[in-house]
């Protein structure tokens, strides 16, 4: 029994240890693009709550200031994925470059963004002529205003746009009264309600556009790791549901990794409605930003949105939740 027994052991010993060197040769490494924003919670749950680690993902997050950023980041090869709003995306892929959309990853509520003013002589939209408006530039933010001008019968030549490059900067700008209206995203509104004369416009319906924001990989990246890209979405479908489900514990997750207040991070959680799919109406969003862009001079070359999704991982992750059609 024992000359029996100990070549059956010595074997599964064997086996085990090939089962594992096979499964540590999938690990799928990846340099992750993530904003300062609330946009970047899905990514960072999947980290801090070892989601990541789970299905064999060993990710390098890295920061920056806004989506855009994080697309710059991944064309100019310093990272393997981004995510960003739906008019950075779509002023991107103008340029054309690697990077291909792999799933919807959040829409803005309602109340996602609130506009604020400072001037007590501004009472409604119509009376930000010849005002200071902050804006965020190459971002959603920039769409945002162009929609909301359209809305509201105004002329971008009515205001004086004052460029800015972080929310840090458009909230300074604010308190110092060196603009007089902006968009406050849900975690900075505590602050805005501290600056001297503030009050609320309104929320996006003002604009009647609501943000969408996307994850993105290199398409070398994706030829290289087909199962690890169903992998991340997976991996970060689970996080979304830690964020909905338990909303303050995944607050603290990402404020801690991003230094800021547990109340400031669970009112960016509740700017928007996380989910992983890829529905028509995600790809039509996208169209139909850039479409608008090239109309209005904002993006200056045509093309073909379609030519940069890439649908194979998330029909493999979650047939269910895709409706898009990609005609090749």
């Amino acid at each position: 029994m024992k000359k029996i027994l100990v070549p059956m052991v010595s074997i599964m010993v064997v086996l085990l240890a090939t089962l594992e060197m096979a499964f540590a040769e999938e690990t799928l490494k990846i340099r992750v693009g993530a904003d300062s924003s609330s946009f970047s919670y899905q990514f960072r749950v999947a980290q801090g709550a070892g989601i990541f680690k789970k299905y064999n993902i060993d990710a390098e997050v890295f920061t920056f200031s806004y989506g855009i950023d994080t697309l710059n980041a991944a064309i100019l090869g310093e990272t393997d994925s981004a995510q960003a709003a739906d008019f950075a995306v779509a002023s991107r892929l103008a340029e054309g470059n690697n990077l291909r959309i792999l799933s919807h990853i959040l829409t803005y509520r309602t109340d996602g963004a609130l506009l604020y003013a400072n001037d007590p002589t501004i009472k409604s939209p119509a009376d930000l002529k010849g005002k200071k408006i902050g804006v965020q530039k190459a971002t959603v933010n920039e769409y945002v205003w162009g929609q909301f001008f359209a809305k509201q019968g105004l002329n971008a030549q009515d205001l004086e746009q004052v460029y800015l490059s972080s929310h840090a900067e458009l909230l300074a700008a604010f308190q110092a009264h060196e603009i007089d209206a902006f968009w406050v995203a849900r975690e900075n509104e505590a602050v805005a309600k501290e600056v001297k004369g503030n009050h609320k416009l309104g929320d996006y319906d003002l604009a009647g556009f609501f943000p969408r924001a996307y994850v993105l990989l290199d398409k070398d990246f994706i030829a290289k790791n087909q199962d690890g890209a169903v992998r991340l979405l997976k991996a970060l479908d689970e996080a979304t549901t830690f964020i909905n489900e338990k909303p303050e514990e995944a607050a603290a997750i990402a404020g801690k990794d991003l230094k800021i207040p547990l109340d400031a991070a669970v009112a960016g959680i509740k700017a928007y409605k996380y989910e992983i799919r890829f529905l028509q109406e995600d790809l039509d969003d996208i169209a139909g930003v850039a479409e608008w862009s090239i109309k209005n001079g904002l993006i200056r070359k045509a093309y073909d949105v379609k030519e940069f999704v890439y649908l194979d991982a998330i029909k493999e992750a979650f047939p269910d939740r895709v409706t898009a059609e990609i005609k090749k």
